[in-house]
């Protein structure tokens, strides 16, 4: 920043807003700003640069600014048509274009080099298997340079490097467009939010924003049932039983044993049996999913099932079954690949036995079919 002193002000506040290198030295700005509601007359000393000096009206106009020079020192006062604040360039380099209102634009956006669609200043890009390693976006600016000294990116609130990512800026001869490569690091598995911010060089630095909120937490919660309140009810779950008469009895509830520690019984005892445990789970209509997890019975018991409603109709609409599960004295592996209907929304996935006996299952995961 050029080294300049405040001679005289009467009456009016002055900041001399610091200049920011960006692509050369060639894109630099010394905006001054001055509020004052009466008449006043300001010297700089310290030889200021000027060259085709110009004010900013209360109207939004850029105009020439009159300037008396003595010495090394610089006299102005701001125009009537300029309180009772004003932005002030002594030194108007070439390059800057005024008018100028409008922030950069993201040109492009994506991640692991596949495009994202931008449509708005959030993006929503729902669940993700795993956190992306990169995040580049593409800016443009028709008027100004982009001023990447004044970028900022955060990762959940924090600077990348927080997280172990950086950030690196890519920026054209002109300065008016900029590719910003952002490095994600370790995340955990939780929603997460991507914010960026970027300018123009303007004297406005008009400011263009952009949120990507994504999750990589499980698509089902508790998978693991090793959560349940003092009743054993699985945390995130609801059980029920279906089609049930005077004589049904069932227990549904979460039991040491587990692979790790604890899992999911689901025990028909008598009666109408079409017991069922299940949690909303979002998923994308159109889109292969895989449910999987393991499992324990002493017969041919249990299953699993997708169940969904009509958009338009709200009607019940998928009612998807995966094969019934066969004997199996020790934990086994399960896996079942389904479609989630198109057009269809509210989808809920349930754990399921329907006769008398016990079926165990632990580590339900549901996953995108990559």
């Amino acid at each position: 920043m050029r080294t300049t002193a405040l001679m005289f002000v009467c009456g009016a506040c002055l900041m001399i807003i610091p200049q920011f290198p960006l692509a050369g030295d060639d894109f630099t700005l010394q905006p001054i700003r001055v509020t004052s509601n009466v008449p006043v007359k300001i010297t700089i000393s310290g030889g200021p640069t000027v060259n085709s000096p110009i004010y900013r009206t209360s109207q939004g106009e850029w105009k020439q600014l009159k300037v008396d020079k003595s010495g090394t020192a610089v006299s102005f006062s701001p125009p009537e048509d300029a309180l009772a604040s004003t932005v002030i360039l002594l030194n108007k380099p070439k390059w800057l274009q005024l008018p100028d209102e409008d922030p950069p634009v993201f040109e492009a956006v994506s991640m692991d080099g596949s495009a994202v669609t931008v449509a708005d200043t959030v993006v929503k890009l729902g669940h993700l298997s795993q956190t992306p390693k990169t995040i580049m976006l593409t800016l443009g600016d028709r008027k100004n340079p982009i001023h990447p000294g004044r970028a900022s990116i955060s990762i959940d609130g924090r600077e990348p490097k927080a997280c172990g990512g950086a950030v690196k800026l890519d920026q054209s001869a002109d300065g008016k467009h900029l590719d910003l490569i952002i490095t994600i690091g370790d995340l955990p598995k939780a929603p997460h939010t991507v914010f960026v911010s970027v300018c123009d060089a303007s004297p406005s630095f008009n400011t263009a924003t952009l949120q990507m909120e994504f999750t990589t937490a499980p698509l089902l919660a508790n998978g693991d049932f090793e959560l349940a309140d003092k009743n054993g009810a699985p945390t995130n779950w609801s059980s029920s039983t279906w089609s049930s008469d005077a004589n049904t009895k069932a227990d549904i509830k979460v039991v040491d044993g587990g692979r790790s520690r604890k899992c999911l019984m689901i025990d028909g005892i008598a009666g109408s049996l079409n017991i069922v445990c299940g949690q909303a789970v979002h998923l994308i209509p159109g889109k292969t999913y895989v449910l999987s997890g393991y499992y324990k019975t002493d017969a041919d018991r249990g299953y699993a099932s997708i169940i969904a409603q009509n958009k338009a109709t709200g009607k019940q609409d998928q009612y998807s079954n995966m094969p019934g599960l066969k004997k199996a004295d020790d934990w086994a592996l399960f896996s079942w690949e389904f479609t989630a209907k198109e057009d269809n929304t509210g989808f809920v996935v349930y754990l399921r036995s329907g006769g008398v006996g016990k079926v165990y299952f632990d580590d339900i995961e549901v996953e995108a079919k990559q």
